[in-house]
């Protein structure tokens, strides 16, 4: 347990900046536990890069050209209890090449539903879907089949902890096509993790690094989450 639970503050030292162009992400807020939480998966050497949660605040991703600098301007701007439409408009300066990137913004303790912003010079296929509490988004996938599927996989699992549903999304997205340069690998790093407020502590996995025509990494993924949940189960 004590690999798979990191603090904060080791999780926002290593959280660097990468460059994944092929990307799909959820990001979402559970605002009857206080947790808040990303999953996310693509066809580059790690993609765990793309995200940052701040505790007791909310989420930021930003994928396809990802820039750490715009997500540290939207960590700040988060932790001095800004909304997500002001967030977003300093993340699209455009000293970050915003059109480059997709953005995705996500508040805890609002009544705002997330922000996603797609820019103009992102590779087909992009888009998302957001609902109230979460949002799901990608870029070069073979169609919105995937970000579609994902959503459903989230929305329609209201009953389960949310960490299940962003792995049952994750993998949604996986089975509709995934990460298309790797073809049916669909990806070749992912992550997950959720802020639990309960131990003020950031549980995080991940699959990174894999060969390509390698073993699918969400698959991975979800062969380590079931583990940890078992973990989980056993010491109750």
């Amino acid at each position: 347990m004590n690999k798979t639970r990191i603090t904060l503050l080791i999780i926002l030292a290593v959280l660097f900046s990468t460059h994944c162009h092929a990307t799909w992400s959820i990001i979402a807020v559970d605002q009857r536990t206080g947790e808040i939480g990303i999953a996310g998966a693509s066809c580059t050497f790690d993609v765990s890069g793309i995200a940052s949660i701040v505790p007791g605040k909310g989420a930021i991703v930003v994928q396809a050209g990802s820039d750490y600098f715009a997500r540290m301007k939207g960590v700040e701007l988060m932790h001095q209890g800004k909304g997500p439409e002001e967030i977003l408009t300093a993340m699209k300066d455009e000293k970050f090449n915003p059109e480059r990137q997709q953005y995705g913004v996500i508040l805890l303790n609002t009544d705002t539903s997330p922000l996603v912003y797609s820019g103009a010079e992102i590779q087909d296929w992009n888009g998302e879907k957001v609902g109230n509490d979460f949002a799901v988004m990608g870029n070069i996938l073979p169609g919105e089949q995937v970000v579609l599927n994902a959503y459903k996989a989230f929305n329609e699992n209201r009953d389960k902890p949310l960490a299940e549903r962003l792995m049952l999304a994750l993998k949604a997205g996986e089975e509709a096509g995934g990460d298309k340069r790797c073809e049916t690998q669909y990806a070749r790093s992912a992550f997950i993790m959720v802020y639990k407020p309960q131990d003020g502590a950031i549980l995080k996995l991940a699959v990174q690094g894999i060969e390509k025509g390698g073993k699918p990494a969400v698959t991975l993924l979800n062969q380590q989450f079931a583990f940890w949940r078992k973990e989980e189960g056993d010491k109750e």
